[in-house]
């Protein structure tokens, strides 16, 4: 109940202030000397991150990060992958992590993989096992459909008691890696130690399909971009699900895997925040994944993942804000918030506007044009910094960026449907599973 109100008060808020700002020309005012501050932090995110993204990559050049296939002085890893009604992917997967280089001192695997069959129809067990023939450190376990929701959290916190590693990382079911994927991350984790988790780049394998799945990519060299400039600057940086890993002893301290979030990477990364721990990020490493290739699958991903941030947002942020945080992480998480008044704020000045055409006093349409301008271009700098940081220049990197600003305006509807959704729609009972489209291309 408490989250269905704060959802609505979200609402109500917005509303009452597109109203004062459409109405009233210093509140107007007010509001855009506000967007033009935002712009200018997110300008200085993207250079910040696209610096954080450089250095990365040139580490990941270097010498000193040459993959030896031993992992001396490195911990032991247990990979999660979830899997349900995974049959057609699954098998690629476990063959790729079961091929990765990542050895003790006597040349014994040091890591281990347990897939969890999630109560599939398919042949989900059978595919992995098959894939896993022969490498005993990797293997399946079935996990028999049961009460309560249905999610990756639950599947999750049921494989831990099978698990020895101090670090846990969770691999999605359509992932391909490299043999040296594990310890390229696990040596990128050394150059930010005291971090109590770590995101790899994520990357569409498929993004040569389409406009939508090259848009994705781009939107995932934005996102890092926005991760590393928040990194940078002792912010709340965040874990994004596929290649996520965090430390066995700081996953117990914040009481485990949530089991009723539909975003379990974005409920953990907002405890381990308000715990006073950070995420840190490794752009060099990459887990490659599929992008969605419908419109119609996009749109039930983003309604989930914008429902369960929000979730997350509205059941946590109040410990972050009033904890013993330093102020810095304190801002940047506000900041982040502020992110997702501005597409109901949009929304209802949209509405406001409309309703004030019959009046005598006519709005003040450059509020929602501010609005919209400002979210635009704000995703644009971060597409630049991420694009950028590749290597990426010339014209491409103009219209590369163009593209996913463009694509990145989807969650100025989303974000509004989810908060109504929140507020009024029903508890949710587990999460839609993003359809697979067996692409490698």
């Amino acid at each position: 109940m408490g989250t269905r109100l704060s959802a609505a008060a979200f609402l109500v808020v917005s509303a009452v202030v597109a109203w004062a700002t459409i109405t009233v020309p210093f509140a107007a005012r007010v509001l855009q000397l506000v967007i033009a501050v935002s712009i200018a932090y997110v300008a200085w995110l993207a250079w910040r991150g696209s610096r954080v993204m450089r250095r990365a990559y040139a580490f990941g050049r270097s010498g000193a990060a040459e993959p030896t296939g031993r992992a001396a002085g490195l911990p032991f890893a247990s990979l999660v992958l979830p899997a349900r009604n995974e049959a057609t992917v699954v098998g690629a997967a476990v063959a790729a992590v079961a091929a990765l280089r990542y050895h003790d001192g006597a040349g014994q695997p040091a890591y281990e993989a347990l897939v969890v069959d999630d109560g599939s129809t398919d042949g989900t067990g059978d595919a992995a096992r098959t894939a896993a023939a022969g490498t005993p450190h990797v293997h399946a376990r079935r996990r028999e459909p049961a009460a309560g929701p249905r999610t990756k959290g639950r599947v999750l916190a049921w494989a831990m008691p099978y698990l020895r590693g101090d670090v846990i990382g969770v691999i999605d079911a359509d992932a391909r890696i490299a043999p040296s994927f594990l310890e390229r991350a696990m040596r990128a984790w050394q150059r930010d130690p005291t971090a109590a988790a770590l995101q790899v780049s994520r990357l569409p394998r498929n993004a040569s399909v389409s406009w939508l799945t090259r848009a994705q990519a781009a939107e995932q060299l934005m996102d890092m971009a926005s991760q590393c400039g928040r990194w940078a600057t002792d912010g709340t940086a965040e874990l994004r699900g596929n290649g996520m890993f965090v430390r066995r002893d700081a996953l117990e301290a914040v009481g485990g895997w949530s089991e009723s979030a539909l975003t379990e990477d974005l409920e953990l990364s907002t405890r381990l925040s308000a715990a006073g721990l950070h995420v840190t990020l490794a752009p060099e490493v990459a887990v490659e994944e599929e992008a969605v290739e419908t419109l119609a699958a996009l749109w039930h991903q983003r309604i989930r993942w914008a429902e369960g941030s929000l979730r997350r947002l509205l059941n946590h942020g109040p410990s972050l804000v009033l904890g013993r945080q330093p102020w810095a992480r304190k801002a940047d998480f506000l900041a982040f918030t502020g992110e997702f008044l501005v597409p109901p704020l949009f929304a209802a000045s949209i509405v406001a506007s409309l309703v004030t055409i019959p009046l005598p006093q006519p709005a003040d349409w450059t509020v929602p044009a501010s609005l919209f301008a400002s979210y635009g271009i704000g995703v644009l700098l971060l597409a630049l910094g991420g694009l950028s940081a590749t290597g990426v220049g010339g014209w491409r990197l103009l219209t590369d960026a163009v593209r996913g600003a463009l694509f990145l305006s989807h969650w100025l509807l989303v974000v509004p449907v989810a908060l109504v959704r929140i507020a009024v729609g029903p508890e949710p009972a587990g999460f839609r599973q993003t359809p697979r489209f067996g692409s490698d291309r």
